[in-house]
């Protein structure tokens, strides 16, 4: 019996109203995580059954292949757009044609089928995001591999109608086509597959996220529970009471955190860089300069514009923590009360990972971005990608984000507040409380 008493007094400390609302928010940030994969992977598969193609061989063969994109098989119906592309510069065609990517039929196409070569084809593909699922090209893809099929199957009915297939034209039945791959990167391009770009980019991509989530993960805690847990035994009321500024203190408090923070941020980015996770992968021989010539390395620029933000917020993060120390009432609620932060955290940080932010609906993606670390987790794809209007936008942001946050802990840590806060909410608990009895 004295078990279950004790059962119990452990659960109403735990499952106390604050953890409740917390698991509730958690449920309702899954769930719209969850609805923001479904329609992300319902555009996949919309955008699957829409080709947009330009057909430069204007021969016989070629509107054969269009009309048979429009409906391969019994069942199945693609929308095919037909496009003029009138010169080379691909990203401004794509830019012009309104879409992420196209297939480009070249001239002398059927004349390469004709002579038993390989057929030369042009997919032209935009590379926006580091995010899994923000270059996915579903409809141009989709369309290589039917021009495939179709180059396959005129290939084979005329050289069977001929007799047996000889060596080289079994060769040419398994790869029929010579795919030139054209990836466009903000205003340029460059002749490279983008699945070789993005594995290249493939650990900055999952870890720089990760790193800024650690370390407000870490700098909150630690910041929280230090200054809980000096008020809670005395130690910051006898270190306030002393002929110390409380500016001094504070300021104290705030720099070291900060200097710990960016060591962190610094042994962090030191060991990505140093990180060799495309060693399996062949890349070809002037793929480091190609990398180069589209903005896609990472220079000490960039490295100081990240870091930059990871300072920011990390700043932010501490500063918010501060201000929820002065209200816990113990270490555990101190806890308890830093759940908000987390959830505010993980939500733009699994965004991030998951999808190209700029991509969601508005109202959607403005709510991410009132939260101040949104964007610190897509200054990567900010910086590198040529989006300098919304880097410098979150910057400014944060900026006035952390005067805000650091004139409220100034306020209470230069005034009484930082030993009365809790005791106030308290109060006002327990007045709610007999309000509600009577």
């Amino acid at each position: 019996m004295k078990f279950f008493s004790l059962l119990k007094k452990e659960l109403r400390e735990m499952l106390n109203i604050q953890t409740v609302c917390m698991l509730v928010l958690i449920i309702f940030m899954m769930i719209s995580m969850g609805g923001m994969m479904n329609k992300a992977a319902e555009e996949e598969s919309e955008e699957s059954g829409k080709i947009t193609i330009c057909d430069l061989d204007d021969t016989t063969f070629s509107k054969a292949v269009l009309h048979f994109l429009e409906s391969p098989v019994a069942g199945m119906k693609n929308e095919v757009n037909v496009i003029d592309v009138t010169s080379d510069d691909y990203a401004a065609e794509l830019k012009k044609a309104g879409v992420k990517s196209f297939v480009i039929i070249p001239e002398g196409f059927e004349k390469s089928i004709s002579e038993g070569k390989q057929a030369d084809i042009i997919y032209v593909s935009r590379m926006s995001s580091l995010a899994a699922l923000s270059n996915v090209n579903a409809g141009s893809e989709v369309a290589v591999e039917l021009i495939g099929a179709a180059v396959k199957t005129a290939i084979y009915q005329d050289k069977t109608s001929k007799g047996a297939l000889t060596e080289a034209e079994t060769k040419l039945l398994e790869a029929p086509l010579n795919v030139e791959e054209q990836t466009i990167v903000a205003n340029k391009s460059a002749n490279v597959k983008q699945i070789l770009l993005y594995s290249s980019l493939y650990s900055r991509s999952l870890f720089m996220p990760l790193v800024v989530y650690i370390l407000i993960l870490l700098g909150s805690q630690t910041m929280i529970n230090a200054v809980s847990a000096e008020k809670l035994d005395k130690t910051l009321e006898t270190l306030l009471s002393a002929p110390v500024s409380r500016m001094h203190v504070l300021s104290a408090k705030m720099i070291a955190a900060a200097i710990v923070a960016l060591m962190n941020a610094a042994v962090y980015m030191i060991g990505m860089n140093k990180m060799n996770m495309n060693a399996v992968i062949e890349y070809p021989d002037d793929f480091k300069k190609t990398m180069e010539d589209l903005g896609l390395t990472f220079g000490i620029k960039t490295y100081l514009l990240i870091g930059v933000q990871m300072l920011l917020t990390m700043l932010i993060a501490l500063s918010i923590s501060l201000i929820l120390g002065a209200f816990a009432k113990s270490i555990k609620s101190s806890q308890t009360l830093l759940l908000p932060l987390m959830f505010v955290t993980i939500v733009p940080f699994m965004a991030s990972m998951m999808i190209d932010v700029t991509s969601l609906p508005k109202a959607l993606r403005y709510l991410l971005y009132v939260i101040p670390f949104t964007h610190t987790f897509i200054a990567t794809d900010s910086i590198i990608f040529g989006k300098t209007a919304l880097y410098i936008g979150g910057l400014i942001y944060q900026v006035l984000f952390l005067v805000v946050c650091m004139t409220v802990a100034i306020k209470i840590f230069t005034s009484d507040m930082i030993f009365t806060a809790s005791e106030r909410v308290g109060r006002f608990g327990k007045k709610k409380k007999a309000h509600d009895e009577n």
